[in-house]
Parts: C-alpha cells; structure tokens; sequence
C-alpha cells in the first residue's frame, strides 16, 4: 500500500481564480522558469481528475492527499478551490483524501471558508504555504485557526522548506523552527512539516523529534534524498514521523517512489513511510477506511 501526502489535483475540471491566465500572469511573470509554466499550462489545459487516477494506478498509488491552495490576499488567486477537492474527493472517495486551503491573513473570513470546507464538505486537513501566503506561523493572531483544527481533529500540513515555484516567495516564513510555539501551545494537534525541511533538514527533525504531534513529509526533492537525514530519525526511534509524499506535478510520483528505494532503508522503515505513519496519522485502518 502506498499513500501520499501531498498531491496537486490541478487538472482541466479543477477551478482557478480568477482565471487561468490572469493566475499565471499575477504569480509567475517575473519568473524564468519554462519548464514551470508548461507544467501547469498542461495540467490544467489537457490532464483531466481521470488521468490522475492512472498516473496513481500505473504507480501502486493507492490514495493520495489532494489539496487546494488559497493565495487569496498575495495574489488575489486560487489555485484550486476547497469546493474542487471536495468534489474528486466525492467522485473517487476510496483514492482521494481532501485537504482545504484558506489564507490566513484574510482573518475572520478566513476561519468561516474552514469551517465550510471542514463541516460541509468533508475536507480532512488544512494546507498553508507561509512563504508565499507571507504570513508567520508563530504569530498568536492565528491560533483560532489551530483551536480549530484541534476541535475538528484535522491535520494541518504547512510548507517547511524554502519555496521553489513562486520567484516571490519569503524563504524564512517556511522555516521549520517558525512551528515551534504551535507545537508547544497545542500539543495534541497534527501538524505535517512539508517538503522535508529543506534547506533546514536537521531542524525538522528537531521539531518531530522533540514534539509528539509533528510530522515530516517527504515531497518535492526527491534529487536531495541523499543528503536526509534517514539515519537520524531511526537511531532517534523516530522512524514513525516520516511521511510519504510526492508534490506531483511539481514532482512526480515515479521519480519520488524511485530515489526512495535508491536510499536503501530497511524494508519496516520504508513500509512506515510508504503507508503504516499515514494510516495511523490519519485515523484510517489497513483497508484505508
């Protein structure tokens, strides 16, 4: 079984405010990046929620974390909305898990669209993204988001590592010591730190080392594996704290599940982060029920 805990459902039923090209034009015209934009023009125009069934099926996929990203008060942007995740996650309840995005800066508003996206339409988890949403995790002003998210026993995954894709982007609002005093002030709180950390492996690892609801995703540099600190988190028993994850497109699933099995883990540990953390993260049972 494999379960990953992030993944983009951007494709062409997926919505994105206010339009297409106006998104692209307000987040990317400064950026160099071809390869990024030609990426997501083909996601978004030709990739439909069925083809990313079969990327899932032709790479032993069983159920992935799709999740909407609210760049609300930054952009003026939606990249997906809550009402989108909610719905493939309808469409295809056995494979898809839905994870809501709202941008906290927009304040009283913003715990309303949670609450919809949580109590409505059934999301499981909440995705912030610090360094390009800029605002700081730290910051008491949002702990009625986390006061949620521990009263609905939602997972609350935050971008921890610096930012590639927005050429804009606040790299010390991604870094994972910025989690610190949430944990602390809410220990029963799930919270995932995305990304691996990167730059800042070894501080990740403090924080799910050192705090019993904190957990690790591995997305997104699947090309830097060598350089993790696998070791780490299993002489610390703290092999239970590393979750799978992909970031597709941004990265793929093939690519991601290949340098994983390069690194040469014994096969309990990569069975934990394959599936068994998740299942147990999630309060799902072996039947991902």
């Amino acid at each position: 079984m494999i379960i990953d805990f992030h993944v983009h459902p951007f494709c062409t039923e997926a919505s994105v405010l206010p339009n297409y090209e106006e998104a692209m034009r307000r987040q990317f015209e400064r950026s160099q990046d071809v390869s990024l934009t030609t990426m997501l023009d083909y996601n978004f125009k030709q990739r439909n929620i069925d083809d990313l069934i079969m990327e899932m099926d032709s790479c032993g996929i069983d159920k992935a974390c799709i999740v909407a990203m609210d760049l609300s008060t930054r952009y003026g942007v939606e990249m997906v909305t809550n009402d989108d995740v909610s719905r493939f996650y309808k469409q295809y309840p056995d494979r898809f898990i839905p994870f809501a995005s709202i941008d906290p800066n927009m304040g009283k508003l913003a715990l309303d669209k949670l609450t919809r996206a949580v109590d409505d339409l059934d999301c499981k988890g909440l995705k912030l993204v610090p360094p390009v949403q800029r605002f700081d995790f730290a910051d008491s002003r949002f702990d009625p988001f986390w006061e949620f998210a521990l009263d609905r026993n939602i997972v609350v995954w935050t971008h921890c590592a610096h930012q590639k894709s927005h050429p804009c982007s606040d790299a010390r609002l991604g870094h994972p010591m910025r989690v610190e005093p949430v944990a602390i002030k809410y220990p029963e709180m799930k919270i995932v730190l995305g990304h691996c950390g990167f730059p800042w492996t070894m501080e990740a690892w403090s924080l799910a080392y050192r705090h019993a609801n904190v957990y690790v995703d591995i997305s997104a540099y699947a090309m830097l594996y060598k350089q993790f600190p696998w070791d780490t988190y299993s002489v610390s028993e703290n092999e239970h704290k590393l979750l799978f994850a992909s970031d597709t497109p941004f990265e793929t699933f093939d690519n991601t599940l290949s340098a994983l099995r390069q690194v040469g883990l014994s096969e309990p540990f990569l069975n934990k982060i394959l599936y068994q953390n998740a299942l147990k993260l999630l309060e799902l049972d072996q039947n991902g029920l």
